[in-house]
């Protein structure tokens, strides 16, 4: 037994110190990423004008928007093509555009009436601020890299594997020495005083969210060093990166129009509804279509299909029946991460999992702070009886506050 006390000694020291460190962060990156599980329509809500138009009529096809967007943009080159999904929605480009010169650039996104071609508005797509439309891509760089780019990356993978250890101490410290113990463990006794009842709120938040904040440190982490977790996985089963598009001679006269390109994959994929579509900046990149179906998990569908600029030809399709295993793997981190893989029940569980880092930090916090004054309150005690010649017996704890719950 004094062998697991010591056990259970050392894994509360490192669960404590983990979220005194890192508890602003824990609770920030996990507030961050709760809001970001509804981003598109929390991003919708903060502007209605640039992201929703609700007119009557019949949605354009992509190869008319497109011709709606050079017309406003003549000098730029439009790399991503987002289409709406349900009514109010609105066509959602990615411009590459310039100026003033051939090397002072930017990408906007420019958005699009489905149902007249209307130019709606435009935003920076690099640019950081509070303003609404540009709310939902602070916080999002903020979850992924702390604004810090690929060096923030880093800083992020690495501290969600913190936040994964402090998950596991937390647990392996809240595990009871005692089957009884187990009945007691997401109980909350409010009668007994504002510091026992955040203690055992501590306890029973951190073991109910404990399964999904493992699943999302762990999937999070994954994201950020894809690269690598992509050739472990290929150890066991083959991952093949995106396709290079082989070149194939022909005069451009004969290309397939944009249209008629839409026009094959949708053939090819009638039961899907196209959700993005990358247009080539090149002709050895291609075209990527993100197609998505019923019961699809990913936000962009679970079907990817690349197109050959020059011919039109469906080069390569990525899907349920075509992935093998270790893509399939690949595949689901990010529907896992959002919790898009169980459907609206899951973007709510993890939407609630991303405020736990706040609660456990601020009751975590609140336990300690009072546990330090009672350690402090001791200490004084003890002395002022050495120096009055007094014994030394243990300060009554006062009601709520005992050093029982803390061990």
């Amino acid at each position: 037994m004094q062998g697991t006390n010591r056990e259970r000694k050392a894994w509360s020291s490192i669960h404590r110190w983990l979220g005194l460190w890192l508890g602003t962060w824990f609770a920030l990156v996990g507030l961050t990423g709760s809001i970001l599980v509804y981003e598109e329509s929390i991003d919708a809500w903060l502007n209605p004008r640039l992201l929703r138009d609700h007119r009557p009529g019949p949605w354009l096809a992509p190869h008319e928007i497109l011709e709606h967007a050079l017309e406003e943009f003549p000098r730029a080159r439009v790399e991503r093509i987002h289409p709406p999904a349900t009514p109010g929605e609105v066509y959602r480009l990615l411009v590459h555009v310039a100026p003033h010169k051939r090397l002072d650039t930017q990408r906007i996104e420019a958005t699009f009436s489905p149902a007249t071609g209307e130019l709606l508005g435009k935003r920076d797509t690099e640019a950081y601020g509070l303003s609404a439309p540009h709310l939902m891509k602070t916080l999002y760089d903020f979850h992924r890299n702390v604004l810090l780019g690929s060096a923030g990356s880093n800083i992020v993978g690495l501290a969600g594997f913190l936040l994964l250890g402090s998950a596991l101490t937390g647990i392996l410290t809240a595990l009871p020495r005692k089957r009884s113990g187990w009945v007691r463990l997401v109980g909350v006794k409010l009668r007994s005083g504002a510091t026992r009842a955040l203690f055992d709120v501590h306890r029973s938040a951190g073991t109910i969210a404990a399964v999904l904040l493992i699943l999302a440190t762990v999937t999070g982490s994954t994201l950020v060093y894809v690269n690598y977790a992509r050739e472990i996985v290929g150890l066991f089963s083959k991952v093949d990166p995106f396709p290079v598009i082989p070149w194939r001679e022909g005069p451009s006269r004969d290309w397939p129009s944009f249209e008629q390109v839409v026009g094959k994959v949708r053939d090819a994929h009638p039961g899907l509804t196209i959700s993005e579509i990358h247009i080539p900046a090149k002709p050895t990149t291609g075209y990527l279509f993100y197609l998505r179906g019923d019961g699809d998990v990913h936000r962009l569908g679970d079907t990817i299909v690349w197109v050959h600029p020059t011919t039109g030809e469906l080069l390569v399709e990525r899907s349920r029946r075509t992935r093998t295993a270790g893509e399939s793997v690949m595949h689901w981190l990010f529907p896992l991460h959002t919790g898009s893989a169980f459907g609206a029940w899951g973007l709510a569980a993890m939407c609630l999992a991303g405020l736990a880092p706040l609660l456990l930090v601020f009751t975590g916090l609140w336990v300690w702070m009072r546990k330090r004054r009672a350690e402090k309150f001791e200490i004084r005690r003890r002395v002022h009886n050495l120096a009055r010649g007094g014994e030394t017996a243990k300060l009554p704890t006062e009601r709520g506050t005992g050093s029982s719950i803390y061990s």
